[in-house]
């Protein structure tokens, strides 16, 4: 055998421990979110990031941790993730209303110039809470996720 092929046969071989190193590594953390959901009683749900309106911070692929809240404890600052039609937005508040008793969320994304559109029934200024799925859970201040595991998610859903 020559040594070009002993070494693409080595080099396949690095290739598929690393592979197989990080698909175990991926395994182990969706087991210990299972189970950390299963534990809370379904509390805490996942978001797959689709799109660039919160990079740097958050990107295409990257899996979030969210818990519904209750109205009050939504604050400037927090990550949450709204229902708008068929889709899921992941926008940060930037500002809290309450119109008419009821909160009403200005979100904006990180890298996106102008805050989202308002529902209507917040007059046009903001997210209604009924419409808010979720804040995403952080740790000292930066969001729990685990990047770019959603992407194959993503690739199946086309």
């Amino acid at each position: 055998m020559s040594n070009e092929v002993r070494e693409n046969t080595n080099a396949n071989k690095e290739t598929s421990a690393k592979l197989r190193n990080y698909l175990s590594i991926i395994a182990v953390i969706v087991f210990f979110i299972l189970a950390a959901y299963m534990l809370l009683g379904g509390v805490l749900r996942l978001a797959i990031v689709e799109g660039i309106s919160m990079e740097p911070l958050l990107h295409t692929g990257d899996v979030v941790l969210i818990k519904k809240e209750a109205p009050d404890q939504i604050n400037v600052g927090d990550i949450v993730v709204y229902s708008s039609g068929t889709k899921y937005i992941i926008h940060r508040v930037i500002e809290i209303k309450k119109i008419d008793g009821k909160y009403c969320y200005v979100v904006k994304g990180d890298n996106n110039p102008m805050p989202d559109p308002g529902f209507p029934e917040c007059h046009g200024l903001g997210i209604p809470y009924d419409a808010i799925v979720g804040v995403v859970q952080e740790v000292d201040g930066s969001p729990v996720k685990i990047p770019y595991v959603g992407g194959l998610s993503l690739l199946v859903r086309g």
